[in-house]
């Protein structure tokens, strides 16, 4: 049955795997735009909402397990299930690949319930971002893929053998070439007047089309939207996204719905929204958020 953990007039939250509620709670080409930021396969581990006392609640760690990948194979559409053997050729049978395995059924799950006018964000890790890619383009086809964007931040720590690593990416594909997409503008600041430029308190300026490299604050722990959730994404972020690739409306759904970022943000912008995390916790967080939200509108 599908009956979600929250719900509201504007969208609902299951809790559980985000495999199993696709397919039995999304129907076909129902959702108009997808953000999914799942595991980075970082290697870390995570804490619910800061209380290390209770221990980590997630080890973002992946084995090689054998049984899994065959099902993996057997479960992802054709095409996929190829690039996930060609992989295989290149990482061997290793934790990497377990973790391509992992998000490969998803991924399929993800683009039936797609409509052929939406679009899919995939938030991952600079370090697995180009096999990512390579499973997209067999999901989506290499031209469907219409941005590498690099999300920039700054954020304690850097390293002493390279340079810091203060950025994620986020690749933009499309279901087909007739997809909703609003460009967007930044303001560029300019030390001196010219042709076109404006001028306020602070200078001369021109509000320009957006690049694929945004420069957003991360939450930092005096962030005022901070909820303590270790992996939250800045809300910013999210309203970019939507807005750029969505109407009022639409279905907006996240599969890996975390802190609820992604649902906060449609909900902000007049859009329904679908959430689905395995974790209590993250619910918890994501309800108090969006009921929040709700008081504030």
């Amino acid at each position: 049955m599908c009956v979600p953990a929250f719900s509201t007039s504007s969208g609902a939250i299951y809790c559980g795997d985000n495999v199993a509620v696709l397919r039995r709670c999304i129907p076909h080409r129902s959702v108009d735009l997808i953000y999914a930021d799942p595991p980075f396969n970082s290697g870390h581990a995570y804490y619910a909402t800061g209380k290390r006392c209770e221990g980590p609640r997630f080890h973002d760690v992946w084995h090689w397990d054998n049984v899994a990948y065959r099902r993996a194979l057997a479960e992802s559409p054709t095409a996929l299930a190829a690039a996930l053997e060609a992989l295989r050729g290149i990482l061997g049978e290793s934790g990497a690949l377990a973790y391509c395995a992992a998000l490969a059924v998803c991924l399929g799950e993800l683009r039936r319930v797609l409509k052929d006018t939406g679009s899919l964000y995939l938030h991952c890790d600079v370090r697995m971002s180009h096999y990512l890619r390579l499973m997209l383009d067999a999901l989506f086809g290499r031209e469907r893929c219409r941005n590498e964007i690099v999300w920039a931040y700054r954020t304690g720590g850097a390293g002493k053998r390279h340079f810091a690593r203060k950025h994620d990416v986020i690749l933009f594909y499309t279901a087909s070439d007739e997809y909703t997409f609003h460009p967007q503008r930044e303001r560029v600041r300019y030390r001196k007047r010219f042709f076109g430029a404006q001028r306020d308190a602070h200078g001369y300026y021109a509000d320009v089309l957006l690049r694929d490299v945004w420069e957003i604050p991360a939450v930092l722990n005096l962030s005022s939207e901070r909820t303590g959730y270790p992996t939250q994404k800045p809300l910013a972020l999210l309203e970019r996204i939507i807005a750029a690739s969505s109407n009022v409306g639409d279905v907006v759904l996240d599969p890996y719905c975390g802190s609820g970022t992604a649902l906060v943000a449609a909900q902000k912008l007049g859009r329904r929204w679908i959430g689905v995390d395995a974790s209590a916790d993250a619910v918890r967080v994501a309800q108090a958020r969006l009921s929040e939200a709700q008081i504030e509108r």
